[in-house]
């Protein structure tokens, strides 16, 4: 998973040359096919602007050697994503299938090309899901591309087991039997049970999982139907549970299925920092503390001044910063010593401790290809 520490951790390997390939790729069908035929052609685009760069033939096809060994890896091709990065420098290689679309790009220079990977950093979290059935309590926690099992040792992991050591529902059902109408719980299908005796045993799951969720401190998700979500709440501890709920029988769904289900609710929790900080700018405009000229920004970021910077996705502007006359020198494409200032201005702002946000262009404040808030005015 791509996280803003491995963003920083590829800004800190860079070298010079370093070679950062973008690439769509499939999950599956037959245009899978067609994925490492375009990885060759990127291969050969890269070869020329190392060329371009005055590398000899035998480094290229060394720094070129891990990206070229993919292309005789039939499996690796079969197991894909929406897209592919891969890093070279003449001390090593990585490489990250990526859960988003990124641009078709080669780009060979002193910098590896990190804005395709910006996106990522503001879904960059983890969560917890809780799925609530009378057959199965699940209690998950997950990334938006991994998960796994928390172990409920002292907790009841369905109705059944807790029907087992139940040592009160004896005395319950006969005191409730002696007069007035039992309130019954119908959200389990077939399976009509007394409320107070649901209530407790999801008292029981609760004690538990606030326990382990209180360890972790991640947003929570339940996963049921609507009644048993609504008891589960009523008894709940834990203050970070969402709003929002997947109402729904949890149990035909695989851990995977629950957590993807899930990210679409957590997503927009995650971004909440994102949303935060763009009311900020908008506040902030008319003072000295914000500004989407380029120019000023690239200088600002070299000197530690971003906060926080948006960025429009797939927007580059190429040049370089002469610092010592802070001046600003635009060009018309990748050259030795020129670069993508955007790309620059993304990666001074984040080893400054900075914010960065890649957003559409859409979203962008004013529709501006780029914006920061300063630290200072």
């Amino acid at each position: 998973m791509i996280t803003r520490s491995t963003i920083l951790e590829l800004i800190e390997q860079a070298q010079n040359p370093s070679v950062s390939i973008f690439l769509p790729t499939h999950e599956r069908g037959e245009e899978v096919q067609q994925d490492p035929i375009r990885l060759k052609n990127q291969l050969k685009e890269a070869e020329q602007q190392l060329v371009s760069l005055d590398m000899g033939e035998r480094d290229i096809k060394e720094l070129l050697k891990p990206a070229r060994d993919l292309l005789d890896r039939p499996l690796f091709w079969q197991h894909g994503d929406r897209g592919l990065a891969i890093f070279l420098t003449e001390s090593g290689s990585r490489h990250f299938r990526v859960p988003l679309d990124v641009p078709e790009q080669v780009y060979a220079g002193s910098r590896f090309m990190v804005t395709p990977l910006l996106p990522m950093i503001a879904l960059d979290g983890s969560f917890c899901v809780l799925g609530i059935s009378q057959k199965k309590i699940r209690l998950l926690r997950a990334t938006r591309d991994k998960v796994r099992t928390i172990a409920l040792e002292e907790a009841p992991t369905s109705m059944e087991e807790f029907k087992k050591y139940d040592l009160e529902e004896k005395s319950l059902s006969s005191a409730s039997g002696r007069g007035g109408q039992k309130s019954m719980f119908h959200g389990w299908g077939d399976a009509s049970v007394e409320s107070h005796y649901v209530e407790n045993y999801l008292k029981q799951v609760e004690n538990e999982v606030t326990t382990q969720m209180r360890q972790r401190n991640d947003p929570l998700v339940l996963a049921g139907v609507k009644e048993a979500v609504a008891l589960y709440r009523k008894v709940n501890h834990y203050s970070r549970v969402m709003d929002r709920a997947l109402e729904n029988n949890p149990d035909p769904w695989s851990d995977e299925d629950l957590r993807d289900r899930a990210w679409k609710i957590i997503r927009e929790y995650f971004l909440q920092d994102m949303y935060n900080d763009l009311s900020r700018y908008n506040d902030l405009k008319g003072s000295d503390r914000q500004s989407d000229n380029l120019g000023r920004i690239v200088e600002s970021s070299h000197y530690g001044k971003v906060d926080t910077l948006f960025i429009a996705k797939g927007e580059q502007s190429w040049g370089r910063f002469d610092s010592g006359r802070d001046v600003v020198h635009r060009a018309e494409g990748p050259g030795d010593g020129v670069y993508d200032l955007i790309n620059e201005s993304a990666i001074q702002t984040l080893t400054q401790g900075g914010d960065v946000y890649a957003l559409d262009r859409g979203e962008m404040p004013d529709g501006a290809s780029v914006a920061a808030i300063y630290r200072y005015g």
